[in-house]
């Protein structure tokens, strides 16, 4: 396994398959029967189902044709047959058999004192359990699965593997304390292991997905951009595909939608499904019947409630701001139900807004003013400065409509500088009009942030030169002046400058 831990995934196929076939001919069965499992894990690790599925017969073939007392005699031979069984059974969609599939193989690795099979065992009983509603069990099997592999004890391949589904699992229920510490822990398990490359793929992806939930937006794309490089090399393009699809939702956020578009499109190339994040953006740009559609279609093929988790939120958004209202409304519930659930904070934040935004599309301000506040409170206990200031701007929404203009202007610049600092172009835009609704705009309707532009370009300053001393970036500068000129009605520096000057803005 060195090879394929090395990331030569060709050598170590010939390497395990010439092992296979030597076992057998010295008359080693139980050789040859942990070559076929290793081969099969390879295959199907990298969703090559019909080879995993050759092996694994493979792999009954050898058991099945043990003299009886040494097949009695070799149940740990079993219990790695049944992992290569619970995967093939993951692959063909039979989750009914992957349960108690999970629980054999614990009792294997438990009864034998087999770490790598008690590992495998755990963690696929815990995404089980998950899976079916029991997500505290779930958990709780999980950091069993955790603490064996985090004191060394299983080997680096299964490590690696058991790292990898115990934190998409953790993921997809918003288990942010758990996926969090664990990405670290794969972290340092790669770094102390330079010459593994075989987890270099996950580990950038789960690196950038904590760095994202924290606000380290640049340092994430750039993960994202290294995943998907290492699973290209380690022919793996749906992985590939997933690093793409989390490298568009994030450029989106920052309003590189050219860059989020090409993403989202290499995501597909891959076999990824963009969605919801492509309709999100459809929805920015004013496609709403596409944005529906797309996510009408993501929720009728995704059954499977721990998998909803994630697709809930964005689906409700596009439902409110379209319209319809009943259908956000029950999804909402659905929502709440998850979140109730798994009791993860993300989750319970996640439900939260929603009621926040589904009571603004109502017109019902005063209802939705504690559910953003609760919403806000939430994630700021998660650490996610982005959710944080979306909530902040549902509280500034909320009080602008509720009269209480000068809450809301302070609400909203507050909330303003956070988006600045993430580099959330698009929210920054759209804080912009809330702030002159808000009673917060100046002259013209600019805003604070705009007349101080427009005093140091009335002072002869470069953009450049404005940039630094407003602690901007240059972009940000020139959406700035974009807006400017249009509440100015003007078409140029010049007539800008003259403006503020004829104004006293100077």
């Amino acid at each position: 396994m060195a090879a394929h831990l090395a990331g030569d995934h060709d050598q170590a196929v010939r390497t395990l398959q010439q092992a296979y076939q030597h076992h057998l001919d010295d008359g080693s069965p139980e050789g040859a029967l942990r070559s076929a499992f290793l081969l099969g894990m390879i295959f199907g690790t990298t969703h090559q189902q019909s080879l995993l599925n050759g092996w694994l017969g493979r792999a009954q073939r050898v058991l099945a044709e043990l003299p009886a007392n040494a097949r009695d005699g070799s149940p740990v031979g079993r219990g790695y047959v049944a992992v290569l069984e619970l995967h093939r059974s993951l692959g063909a969609g039979e989750f009914e058999r992957v349960g108690a599939l999970a629980t054999e193989v614990s009792a294997i690795g438990a009864a034998h004192r087999e770490a790598n099979l008690l590992a495998l065992g755990l963690v696929s009983q815990g995404r089980f359990a998950i899976y079916g509603g029991a997500v505290h069990e779930g958990l709780t099997l999980l950091d069993e699965a955790m603490a064996g592999v985090l004191a060394g004890e299983p080997d680096g391949f299964t490590s690696g593997l058991v790292f990898c589904t115990a934190i998409e699992g953790c993921q997809e229920i918003g288990a942010v304390d758990r996926m969090s510490q664990w990405t670290s822990g794969l972290l340092t398990w790669c770094e102390g292991q330079p010459w593994v490359s075989a987890f270099a793929g996950p580990c950038a992806l789960h690196h950038g997905q904590v760095l994202t939930l924290r606000g380290s937006w640049v340092e994430a794309v750039a993960e994202f951009t290294a995943s998907t490089l290492r699973y290209d090399r380690q022919g793996q393009p749906l992985a590939a595909g997933f690093a793409e699809r989390e490298r568009g939702d994030l450029l989106r956020l920052r309003g590189e939608l050219a860059g989020a578009e090409e993403a989202y499109r290499n995501a597909a190339t891959h076999g990824c499904d963009p969605q919801p994040g492509l309709a999100q953006l459809w929805l920015g740009q004013g496609r709403s019947e596409a944005a529906v559609s797309a996510v009408r279609r993501c929720l009728a093929e995704t059954g499977i409630p721990a998998r909803r988790i994630s697709l809930l939120p964005a689906a409700i958004e596009v439902m409110a701001s379209t319209g319809a209202l009943d259908e956000a409304r029950a999804l909402t519930e659905e929502l709440d139900g998850l979140a109730r659930l798994t009791d993860c904070d993300p989750v319970l934040a996640a439900a939260a807004f929603a009621h926040a935004t589904l009571e603004l599309a109502q017109g019902d301000a005063a209802g939705a003013l504690p559910y953003a506040r609760k919403a806000a409170q939430l994630w700021s206990s998660v650490g996610s400065p982005f959710e944080v200031a979306r909530s902040r701007v549902a509280i500034g929404r909320a009080l602008t409509d509720l009269g209480d203009h000068e809450s809301a202007r302070r609400e909203l610049e507050t909330t303003r500088a956070a988006f600045e600092s993430l580099g959330a172009e698009p929210s920054v835009v759209a804080l912009d009009a809330l702030l002159v609704s808000a009673g917060g705009a100046g002259p013209a309707g600019l805003t604070d942030r705009e007349l101080e532009v427009l005093r140091l370009l009335a002072a002869g300053h470069s953009n450049r030169v404005i940039a630094t001393d407003l602690v901007l970036a240059e972009k940000t500068v020139a959406r700035h002046l974009s807006n400017i000129y249009t509440k100015l009605g003007v078409d140029s520096r010049t007539a800008a400058a003259a403006y503020a000057h004829a104004h006293g803005l100077a």
